[in-house]
Parts: structure tokens; C-alpha cells; sequence
């Protein structure tokens, strides 16, 4: 009974320290420092020049398709494709038999109304034929030396001579073939420092920044080197299938060995200036195309900024829209930001 009571006691006691521990005050939770800690920036306003970007292949600007003045047979084709050549080069040759016969016959004729013509002459001056005929065979003598002239020339175009030094780049036709005259035969290249273009398009919005002469740079897969260039020609209108301008770059004298028909990724400065301000690339979140995201520090608040990216250039971003120039863009740190984040910034 005694042990009851003592166990009752007990019992009593702990029910008092619980409810007595229940009725105090929580002890406050201390509050931890949420604040993300983070670096900025401000937007530099600048003038530049936004580049034109587009695309075209190397070549030369003497790049020819020769031909046989008049058709024939190919009688032989003295180089192949890659071959170099040197200007004044004989590079393929017609059969001569329709030809020479051609001049033969148009030498006969001339020396025949040459005959003609002297003794009318003389008649006339016997007053044996009349002036009419002294006129007639003076015409006629005209008209061979016309026609001998002809035959002349077509003879000297019966033989393909390179116009340039360069490389062939193709053969279009082989021994043996009937080509028409005019016939493209033989595709020739200057491999000159001083004759590479690159021919690329652009739209008509870019068309009309675009003066002349402007500065270009140009890159080659092929080589890790950038080229200088200048704008030499400018479309007046634009390509039917396309609907772009060309514009035709001419490269500055390189010593590097360039090819025809390499791919070419060309820049073009334009003269105008434009306002755009200036950020560290890494200072852009969630980039697709020309539009990225950017955080920016408010009242120690993150706040995600939508912006216009008009190009890169080195580690910089020059942006054209959704920025103002002191608007505090977050640098450093701004992978651990959402919009409204706490911020503690840091120098």
C-alpha cells in the first residue's frame, strides 16, 4: 500500500514537470543569414560599331573559263586539274584542218581580188573599163582583206593561252570531243595574294549600313589566323532565289598559302556607329541565339533581366536592348540566383 502511494507520487511529479515544461514560452529560432553573397557590375555605355556576320567561299578575281573562238576537234589538252600554269601558257590546242583550210581559202580570195583590182586599175586608166568597175573591185578587194583578217584571227583563237598565272581548277572537256565555240574548255585560277575575294550575302537591312570600303575580317577554318579585308563592291539589287545583296570582300596581301573554294566566315565593320553597352560574357544566364538572361542587384535584391545580345566580341557582350547603363548587373554568382533572392554584396 505504502508502495503504491510512492509509485502514485512519482507519477504525480513528472505529470507537473511535463505540463509545466508545456507552458513555457518557445524559446525563439535564431534567424541565419539567407543572403547570397555576389559580385557586380555596371553596364559601360559605349559607341560601337555592331559587326555584320554572313558567309562565302574563296576565290580569285580572275577566274576564268577558257575557250576555243571557234568549235572543233579538241586535239589535245596539255594539262590536268591542280596543274600550275604561268601566264602565256599554251594549255590545249583545236584540230587545225578546218581551220587552216579556212585561211587558205580566205588568203586565196584576197590575192585573187588583189589581181582584180590592179588590172581594173589599169584599164581604167586606159579608159578601157569604167569607174563603176575600178569601184566594185576596190570593194571587193576590201571586203577579202576583211574576210583574210577573220580567218587570221580565228586561226591565232584555235589554241587555249592561260590569261594569268594560277592553277587549273577544272577540266571541262577531253581530247577528242567537238566542242562549240565559246565553250568553256579549261577553269583557270590567279592564285595571286593580291586577286582573293570572297563573295557572301547579306540582308537588306544590313545592305543599308553598308557605304563601300568598309573593314572586314575574315577566318578559315582551315587556318588559325585572321585576314583582313575590305569591302570592294556592293550589290545594287538583290539575288532572285536568295533575296540577299552580295557583297564582295577583297582580301589584304597574305603570305599564307590560300586555296579556291575554301569556306570563309567573314565580319564587317560598318562606318556608323551604334549605342550598345558593354558586359563580361559571364555575366549572361540561359543564352539561346542572340537573347540571354541577366541578374541584376536592386535594393540588394536579384531581379532577372531579359536582354538583346548584338554580338560577342573577345570576353565582352555588347548589348542593344533590355539594359540601362546603371543598372547593377551581377557578375559573380548569379548561378545561385532565382528572382528575388536576398543578396549580399560583396567588393
Amino acid at each position: 500500500m505504502i508502495i503504491m502511494k510512492k509509485n502514485n507520487y512519482i507519477l504525480l511529479i513528472l505529470i507537473s514537470g511535463v505540463l509545466f515544461a508545456a507552458c513555457r514560452p518557445a524559446k525563439p529560432v535564431e534567424k541565419t543569414n539567407q543572403a547570397i553573397s555576389v559580385r557586380v557590375i555596371s553596364a559601360a555605355a559605349l559607341h560601337e560599331s555592331e559587326a555584320l556576320e554572313s558567309s562565302g567561299l574563296l576565290s580569285s578575281e580572275q577566274q576564268s573559263n577558257l575557250s576555243f573562238k571557234v568549235g572543233g576537234i579538241i586535239q589535245k589538252i596539255l594539262v590536268k586539274e591542280g596543274d600550275h600554269i604561268k601566264k602565256g601558257q599554251l594549255l590545249a590546242l583545236l584540230n587545225r584542218t578546218e581551220v587552216d583550210a579556212q585561211l587558205n581559202q580566205a588568203e586565196e580570195n584576197y590575192a585573187k581580188a588583189n589581181r582584180d583590182a590592179k588590172r581594173t586599175a589599169n584599164l581604167f586608166r586606159d579608159s578601157v573599163s569604167t569607174r563603176e568597175q575600178l569601184e566594185n573591185t576596190q570593194t571587193a578587194l576590201n571586203i577579202a582583206k576583211k574576210q583574210l583578217d577573220i580567218a587570221r584571227f580565228n586561226s591565232s583563237q584555235s589554241n587555249i593561252i592561260s590569261n594569268t598565272d594560277g592553277v587549273v581548277l577544272k577540266k571541262l572537256a577531253n581530247e577528242g570531243e567537238q566542242v562549240a565555240g565559246g565553250a568553256p574548255v579549261v577553269y583557270v585560277s590567279s592564285i595571286a595574294s593580291k586577286d582573293w575575294v570572297i563573295k557572301c550575302g547579306i540582308t537588306d537591312k544590313d545592305r543599308a549600313r553598308l557605304q563601300g570600303n568598309e573593314r572586314a575580317e575574315v577566318s578559315f577554318d582551315a587556318f588559325d589566323q585572321n585576314f583582313s579585308g575590305k569591302v570592294k563592291s556592293i550589290a545594287q539589287g538583290s539575288d532572285g532565289s536568295s533575296g540577299l545583296y552580295q557583297v564582295e570582300i577583297r582580301l589584304e596581301p597574305s603570305s599564307a598559302k590560300l586555296l579556291s573554294g575554301l569556306f570563309a566566315k567573314v565580319k564587317i565593320y560598318p562606318s556608323g556607329k551604334t549605342d550598345l553597352l558593354s558586359l563580361p560574357v559571364d555575366a549572361l544566364v540561359e543564352g539561346k541565339n542572340d537573347s540571354a538572361f541577366v541578374y541584376t542587384a536592386v535594393s540588394n535584391k536579384a531581379f532577372k533581366k531579359a536582354v538583346k545580345i548584338a554580338y560577342l566580341k573577345g570576353d565582352k557582350a555588347f548589348i542593344s536592348g533590355g539594359l540601362l547603363p546603371n543598372d547593377q548587373v551581377i557578375r559573380e554568382g548569379s548561378a545561385y540566383l532565382t528572382e528575388g533572392s536576398a543578396l549580399k554584396i560583396v567588393q
